[in-house]
This record gives C-alpha cells, sequence and structure tokens, in this order.
C-alpha cells in the first residue's frame, strides 16, 4: 500500500514540471508557424489529444514529418520545434492554441493566411450562444471549405462554399459560450478582401 502511494506521487511530480515545460514553449509559438499547424496539420491529430499519446521523441523524430505535410513553406530549425510544441499541447490538453486570439481586424487578415494563400485560420474570439452568420468576399470565384470551430474542437459549421459574385454568407450555432476560430482550405490561392462575423437577430 505505502509502496503504491509513493509511486503515485514519483508519477504526479515526474510529469508535472513536463506539463508546466510544455505550456511554457507553447506561449512562445508564432502566429505564422500555428496558422500553418491549425490549417493543415491539426485536423488530422485532433482526435489522438490524451496525454498517454504526447511525443516523448523530440521534435528532431518528427521533423520530417513536419516538412512533408507543412506544403512547400520553408522552415528553420526553430520552426520545426514550435510545430513539436504546438502538436504535444494540443495531445495533452486537448485544445488548439493561437496567438493574437480574438485580436484580427479586417485589414490584419493576410497575418492569418498560409503562405500559400490557400487558407487561413482566424480567430474569432469569444462568441456567445446564438446564431450566426458570417459572409465571406473572396478576391477571385473559387470554391473554399469554411469551417467554424472551438478551441477543443466542436465544429459548428464544415460546409463547402461555391461563392456566387465573389461573395458567400454562412449560418451556424453556437449553442455555448466558447472560444471560436475560423478556419478556411482551397487548392489555389485565395484572397479574402472583406470578412464579417455577425450574430443574427432572427
Amino acid at each position: 500500500m505505502k509502496i503504491t502511494k509513493y509511486l503515485w506521487l514519483w508519477m504526479l511530480f515526474a510529469t508535472f514540471p513536463l506539463h508546466l515545460s510544455s505550456a511554457q514553449k507553447v506561449e512562445d509559438s508564432s502566429t505564422k508557424i500555428a496558422v500553418i499547424f491549425n490549417t493543415l496539420c491539426a485536423k488530422c491529430h485532433e482526435g489522438e489529444c490524451s496525454g498517454r499519446l504526447s511525443f516523448d521523441t523530440g521534435s528532431k523524430a518528427a521533423n520530417s514529418h513536419i516538412r512533408r505535410y507543412a506544403g512547400d513553406t520553408n522552415l528553420s530549425k526553430g520552426d520545426t520545434e514550435e510545430f513539436f510544441s504546438l502538436l504535444n499541447h494540443m495531445k495533452k490538453e486537448c485544445e488548439l492554441w493561437m496567438p493574437d486570439n480574438g485580436e484580427w481586424k479586417p485589414e490584419s487578415l493576410s497575418h492569418f493566411a498560409l503562405p500559400s494563400a490557400k487558407g487561413y485560420f482566424i480567430p474569432l474570439g469569444l462568441l456567445k450562444e446564438g446564431k450566426y452568420h458570417v459572409e465571406i468576399k473572396i478576391k477571385d470565384d473559387i470554391h473554399f471549405r469554411v469551417e467554424v470551430l472551438s478551441d477543443h474542437f466542436d465544429h459548428f459549421l464544415d460546409k463547402s462554399a461555391c461563392p456566387d459574385g465573389k461573395k458567400e454568407t454562412l449560418q451556424f450555432t453556437i449553442d455555448k459560450s466558447v472560444n471560436t476560430f475560423l478556419r478556411i482550405q482551397s487548392r489555389k490561392p485565395l484572397q479574402i478582401i472583406a470578412l464579417k462575423v455577425c450574430r443574427s437577430l432572427l
């Protein structure tokens, strides 16, 4: 009984510094890498969140995998370490991490675009319970996929958009106050020139 008690305490203190260290590292992640990770990587890994599934091998072992799926982006060693920290954080905390959360502005939308311009990951901030519509205006007539999701992977909208007249309006419902993001993906480069998220009156 005594051995079991001490073993449990040892495990608690052994894992706590690792958890704290991961949280500190992820807070240093850049918006650029977070956009790439949350647009191209998170969707495949979000079902794996669990402390027991976190990586113990370090960023070096994941380097080739990251480079394969990060697209045509030139990545430094520091960038791949950021990817690893974001993935480790998502697996342990079961949540997405995004700097500048809630701080997007119409004039800074390019700040949340992939380097290839084939996607966006935009923090919408805290949305309260209710019905909403999002209006997206793009420069060219390009089909794209739109998702509205929470930081804990709750999906409120997942739809292909076929813009008519270069504008698309989509509706979604939030069932509780939650931190939300807009994820857009396309096979071709696209440019968002206007974005509006409004709570519906009816």
